[in-house]
């Protein structure tokens, strides 16, 4: 199961590499009386931005379904750090750019989606 990319338990295409992997704190700040700030994290999260190249329109449509029909959290399997990587997830805008249809199958040239951890 090394290196796929699954979506709610779903293989879906292997994504075009590289992968973005971002990680953020989400922080609770104020500031006092003396104009110091001041703050904690509260936790760390993790986002994933993904992107496909020239998937057929059936791949897309069950990576848009899988999405649908498991929102509004839902858990993904992807090779990070280490290997093979889970988190529980919501996604971010979807952007999708559609080529053409060769031999009759539609194609979209790029589709990218943030993957944000819980």
């Amino acid at each position: 199961m090394a290196d796929e990319f699954r979506i709610a338990g779903v293989k879906v295409k292997t994504p075009y590499l590289p992968l973005t992997f971002r990680e953020f704190d989400i922080s609770k700040r104020n500031r006092v009386a003396s104009g110091k700030m001041v703050g904690d994290v509260i936790a760390t999260k993790k986002r994933i931005d993904v992107t496909w190249k020239m998937l057929k329109d059936d791949e897309f449509k069950l990576i848009l379904d899988t999405i649908r029909a498991n929102k509004p959290y839902f858990q993904v399997e992807y090779p990070g750090p280490g290997g093979q990587q889970t988190m529980i997830c919501y996604n971010g805008d979807i952007s999708a750019t559609m080529g053409s249809k060769i031999n009759g199958v539609r194609y979209w040239e790029e589709v990218t989606i943030p993957f944000i951890e819980q």
